[in-house]
């Protein structure tokens, strides 16, 4: 039974070639994308499902303390875990990560050259970190790696770059810290952390080996640890997250007074610091908007974005089918008018039908299949993901999950088919009386709306996310970005080497200008909590940058009133300058008025009066962080500023000449130089360096990867949808070809046939367009909600994409519109 069915489709599939193409083109497109967007959701899905005790581990968040306390944050104090350990015993284990902020580390051998770099991923952990995450070791023992001061693990990948093919155990690392430099003996070296992990690290310290951290414990306000729990088995995690809500009012309070001068019920007034218990498996894809300072973060909304379009372009793919396949009824009609003469029953027919459904979908899964291994190395490129097709070859569960696919698919779309084609009276059929087709197909109609809604609604919708992407990337940041080089790694020196270095590079024809800060626009987060001095005024949190003169200058920033530090004036190192939003959330009047500044007020820590910082300059606002966010109030400080507390990083930038950027050769020879003045001062430091406009960009990378794989699958609808209206417009010539013949006889134009053709089709996209267009203003109003800044929503977007529509379906009838206008009707009649 079997061999005669698949004998039956195949002689229908070389009978009808154009049908059978169009169909296995249209489902391999469909397929292609749905696979590869597949593997992409369930790699974002895999995070972290190596651990064992997985089920069991969760993230400790607390409220966004600096900013918005709706929003969760994934980083709290040192003394949370401490609390947690002593007050809630459901917790089998209760660990910490801590982020330093990036350390230079290098290896000194007793023979050959030493080896320095800048590690950004060195995190301290504490003993227990591995009790309760799973990441192999390859030498060493992980069960006391971390015990004791002055020990580190690292990478398999890390100890290849410091010690090459030498063995790693029981080498001496030094890493700066500042002009402070501490050695590290490798106790363990482990294999490759797993890419699915939202712990990302190269080296892990020792949480022993830090005295500042020891001394701290008892901080809340300190937020750089990452708070993970072990619950035990069984625990009711509703019931535990609601006992561990007593831990900050009884824990914080002493700090608070301390810090802040207020109670812990001032400080959270209007406010819940409330703990929240994350699942393991939640942490990458359910990332905070704070994000993960660990590892990687997973966006949820991409996720269901695409999602939703694997989803629609299954849709089409399956529509596509059903249309051809009820269109091209009238080739079939006598063969199931005679197999029911000759005692057919409509089950077989029904059979038969959903056979070939089925048939052509397993011919596109295995060509899809195909095409997906060879397009994801580009894909991977673009989304910036490594997955792979080779590593479900072998796993039943796929194989079985692939089978299931193809025959629900096929079963799915060859059902309507099947039964429409099945219905048919051999009486009717073999009269020549069948009504089929195109025209009067209320449904098919309704389908082809459906595929164009789709496909317009994703091209809008596209379209709007390439004009926020260039917006964000022109908008006014409120300082000059061009040609600004930022050279890392100056906290190794002392103050009078930076100033050196910096007088060196001035000097340097290719540069302009030079200034030295401890943080660098659009990464400025330091934020800490400050008041107007005086009665009864309201705390509040300002971000801050240390920095001398010359950076000041070299931003070009604004000054609405007073002026900037001068070097010659010893008493700006406790001089402050404010930026427009610090002096509004202080409250001094607001907009800026140069007389009735804020210039000789001052401000003052919340726990002191002592400790007073006159404002000697107001700048005009601009984008020390992303332009995702709103400008923040900010503070800045004098580089020699001996009060407020000092970051540990610190940099050296530049701008550099026009001329000198315009040419690759100069800039070459330009950060040749430059990285001499760094080793003439000092030869140990790495010579690290970044470019500022690229740090703006990169901060929207993934919105970027993400307009270009919307870009690709948009192509790939819409080419769907064509396909289909190339089929239908081809059947519906082939249906017409009499009617447009007559009317061809009756004296009508090449144009008036055109017309005629087009006009039914020309009618179902202008519907289609005016139901995508609400749909995608709905989407794009949402997604644009995410950013501080954004493009509006013109409606010029929606009638581009309108006419463009209505252009491009024309194209793809075209042909056969043009061919049904040329037909001579002589040849078309002479039957009748």
């Amino acid at each position: 039974m079997l061999r005669t069915m698949f004998t039956i489709a195949w002689r229908n599939a070389i009978r009808h070639k154009q049908f059978a193409i169009l169909n296995i083109l249209g489902l391999t497109i469909g397929i292609t994308a749905t696979v590869i967007i597949a593997l992409y959701v369930m790699n974002q899905y895999s995070y972290d499902n190596f651990h064992s005790q997985g089920d069991r581990i969760y993230r400790v968040n607390q409220p966004m303390i600096w900013g918005d306390w709706n929003e969760p944050f994934a980083s709290t104090g040192p003394n949370l875990a401490i609390a947690l350990r002593s007050d809630v015993p459901e917790f089998e284990e209760v660990t910490r990560v801590h982020t330093p902020g990036e350390m230079a580390v290098s290896y000194r051998p007793d023979t050959g050259n030493p080896v320095s770099f800048t590690e950004s991923k060195a995190f301290v952990a504490e003993q227990n970190f591995f009790e309760i995450f799973d990441f192999k070791a390859r030498n060493g023992s992980l069960e006391t790696a971390l015990e004791l001061p002055g020990n580190v693990v690292v990478t398999e990948e890390t100890a290849t770059k410091y010690f090459g093919t030498e063995e790693a155990i029981g080498k001496t690392l030094l890493v700066n810290q500042g002009t402070d430099v501490k050695a590290f003996r490798v106790t363990a070296v482990l294999e490759s952390i797993p890419t699915n992990s939202h712990i990302q690290f190269d080296m892990l310290l020792s949480m022993t080996s830090f005295d500042d951290i020891k001394r701290r414990q008892h901080q809340w306000i300190w937020t750089t640890f990452v708070t993970y729990g072990l619950v035990a088995d069984g625990v009711n995690i509703e019931q535990l997250e609601q006992k561990i809500q007593s831990i900050p009012p009884k824990w914080a309070e002493q700090e608070i007074q301390n810090v802040f001068g207020q109670s812990y019920a001032e400080y959270t007034k209007d406010k819940a610091w409330t703990l929240e218990l994350q699942p393991l498996s939640e942490v990458y894809v359910y990332s905070p908007p704070s994000g993960n300072r660990i590892g990687p973060s997973g966006n949820i909304l991409y996720i269901q974005i695409f999602s939703a379009v694997g989803g629609l372009i299954l849709l089409l793919c399956s529509i596509n089918f059903m249309n051809l396949s009820t269109a091209k009824s009238a080739n079939r009609a006598k063969e199931v008018g005679i197999r029911k003469v000759l005692g057919s029953e409509k089950r077989t027919l029904i059979q038969q039908f959903i056979f070939e459904s089925v048939l052509y979908v397993a011919v596109s899964t295995v060509i899809a299949l195909v095409v997906t291994e060879i397009s994801l190395d580009g894909f991977n490129l673009v989304a910036n993901t490594e997955l792979s097709l080779y590593e479900y070859a072998t796993n039943p569960n796929a194989i079985g999950l692939v089978a299931a696919f193809i025959i629900i698919l096929g079963v799915a779309a060859g059902s309507y088919p099947a039964f429409y084609l099945s219905s048919f009276s051999p009486m009717k059929v073999l009269k020549g009386k069948l009504s089929s087709g195109f025209k009067g197909s209320m449904l098919r109609n309704t389908l082809v709306v459906v595929q164009f809604t789709i496909s317009v609604a994703l091209i809008i919708a596209t379209f709007f996310v390439q004009k926020q992407l260039n917006y964000v990337s022109n908008v006014n940041l409120g300082f000059n970005t061009e040609n600004i080089l930022q050279v890392h790694n100056m906290e190794m020196l002392t103050n009078e080497q930076q100033q050196t270095l910096q007088d060196m590079l001035v000097a340097n024809s290719a540069i302009e200008q030079a200034g030295i800060s401890d943080l660098i626009p659009p990464n400025v987060w330091n934020e800490d909590k400050y008041k107007a001095y005086g009665p009864d005024t309201e705390v509040v949190t300002l971000n801050r940058i240390r920095s001398n003169e010359e950076y000041i200058d070299l931003l070009d920033l604004n000054f609405l009133a007073g002026r900037n530090f001068d070097k010659t004036r010893g008493t700006d190192q406790r001089k402050v300058i404010l930026n427009e939003e610090a002096v509004r959330v202080l409250g001094w009047e607001y907009p800026i008025d140069p007389d009735n500044s804020p210039i000789g007020q001052h401000i003052t820590f919340p726990n002191s009066n002592e400790a007073l910082f006159e404002v000697i300059g107001v700048v005009e606002n601009f984008n020390h962080n992303s332009v995702r966010y709103e400008i923040g109030p900010l503070l800045l400080i004098h580089q020699e500023n001996d009060i407020m507390w000092k970051h540990s990083n610190n940099y050296l930038s530049v701008r550099l000449n026009n001329q000198i950027v315009a040419s690759k050769s100069s800039l070459e020879n330009s950060l040749k130089s430059i990285e001499e003045s760094v080793k003439e001062v000092d030869a140990t430091i790495p010579f690290e360096y970044s470019f500022m406009d690229q740090m703006f960009e990169a901060n929207f990378r993934t919105e970027q990867r993400m307009g270009q794989i919307l870009n690709i699958f948009t192509v790939m609808a819409l080419t769907i949808a064509c396909l289909g209206l190339f089929g239908l417009s081809a059947f519906a010539a082939e249906q017409r070809k009499k009617e447009l013949g007559i009317r061809k006889v009756l004296g009508a134009t090449a144009q008036q046939i055109i017309s005629s053709f087009t006009r039914e089709f020309s009618i179902l996209i202008i519907v289609s367009i005016v139901i995508a267009s609400p749909l995608a203003y709905f989407f794009t109003k949402n997604w644009l909600s995410n950013f501080a800044y954004s493009t509006p929503i013109e409606v010029w977007v929606f009638v581009l994409v309108g006419v463009a529509s209505i252009i491009i379906a024309w194209l793809t009838i075209g042909v056969h519109s043009f061919n049904a206008a040329r037909q001579n009707p002589t040849e078309v009649l002479r039957d009748e």
